[in-house]
């Protein structure tokens, strides 16, 4: 049953990274090949009535990963897969309605839910959505996760009268690739079956996530647009249409990130893209290239806005520095910022500075 209630300085780069121009030649062709993936079947299931709450007050937690390294200075508090009246009262805007649990999808034996933010401030009948994907490494992690960890941002696309919606996928333990990714585009499906029902405008649709969630934000964007569409489990529902990407230092080319690993035990391979895949990237590459954003870029792929530390050690710079490279090379409008002094999910990517440029993004793509 949902729940509900109402309730530094950036550096951008360059047009063109000439130095990067070798490398891609040699990695395109790299990513030619890909792995024939299966295809599960979507429930149709729709959304029971929601239990409305109004939060009248308005108003405008970050940690360690699992090899221990800090996000940021906020001590890391494991946070409950719903957002809580303070939060909803003190951190989104007056009149925001918060539907909470919403079932989209039932498979093997779990249910998977999305939360829904609708603003009070309502200049269509059909609200622009913005779409988010958590992080976590694949491996942890929950839909009410990332609004903690911009808690302004959220605030911000409620201001601009988007719905913002956060979606659940199976983390790594529980599936593998391509699964995660059917998840998140069943979400998708499921929104459009039901844009109706919350007023949702989804041929005006923009996905968002960081880390891992930027990746899975990433992989939507670039194959929902092209010519090899295999991340949808049946063609026949309607779906949504992405008009751009907003990707905080998601992984976008996995094969190239475990080459950063070092020596690796490729049977008891313990790094979280291998939890994700099933495989140690190196040992099938096919896989790790069919899980790759980089792999579906295309004339067709939509604009992405992309933010990256440069101090981040775990997704280094220059996978976004790829992915961006890539876009450009194929006459896409893309715009990679470097968030100076940040590290892999610092509290700096949710300051105002960063914010600004992300609105704007998106007021661009939805107005």
């Amino acid at each position: 049953m949902p729940h509900n209630f109402m309730i530094s300085t950036s550096r951008t780069f360059p047009s063109l990274r000439f130095c990067c121009f070798a490398c891609i030649s040699i990695l395109c062709c790299a990513s030619i090949c890909m792995a024939h993936l299966p295809k599960s079947a979507a429930p149709d299931i729709e959304a029971s009535e929601p239990h409305v709450r109004k939060n009248e007050q308005g108003g405008d937690g970050i940690g360690q990963r699992v090899d221990g390294e800090r996000f940021g200075s906020v001590a890391n508090v494991k946070k409950p897969p719903v957002l809580d009246t303070a939060f909803i009262e003190n951190k989104l805007p007056s009149g925001t309605e918060y539907i909470s649990d919403v079932v989209f999808k039932e498979v093997d034996g779990l249910e998977l839910k999305l939360d829904l933010l609708l603003p009070e401030k309502r200049t269509d009948a059909h609200l622009p959505t913005a779409v988010w994907i958590h992080g976590g490494a694949w491996t942890r992690g929950n839909k009410a996760r990332d609004f903690h960890r911009f808690d302004q941002l959220a605030s911000r696309i409620l201001q601009e009268g988007v719905a913002l919606v956060s979606i659940e996928y199976r983390l790594s333990d529980q599936a593998s690739f391509p699964e995660p990714v059917l998840d998140c585009t069943d979400a998708l499906a499921f929104l459009s079956r039901n844009r109706e029902k919350y007023g949702l405008d989804t041929d005006r649709t923009i996905v968002l996530g960081s880390s891992a969630g930027g990746h899975l934000a990433s992989l939507i964007g670039t194959n929902l647009t092209s010519d090899h569409t295999r991340f949808i489990s049946d063609p026949s529902q309607p779906m949504a249409k992405i008009r751009g990407v907003v990707d905080f230092y998601g992984p976008t080319d996995l094969v190239m990130l475990q080459s950063k690993r070092g020596e690796i035990d490729f049977q008891n391979d313990p790094s979280p893209e291998a939890r994700f895949l099933g495989h140690s990237p190196l040992m099938r590459p096919d896989l790790a290239r069919a899980a790759s954003p980089v792999t579906y870029v295309s004339v067709n792929s939509p604009p992405f806005l992309i933010f990256h530390g440069d101090l981040d050690s775990r997704v280094p710079m220059m996978q976004s520095i790829y992915l961006d490279s890539m876009l450009r090379v194929n006459g896409v409008e893309s715009r990679l910022v470097e968030v100076e002094g940040a590290r892999h999910g610092d509290e700096k990517f949710d300051e105002t500075i960063y914010n600004d440029i992300a609105i704007e993004f998106i007021r661009s793509l939805l107005q």
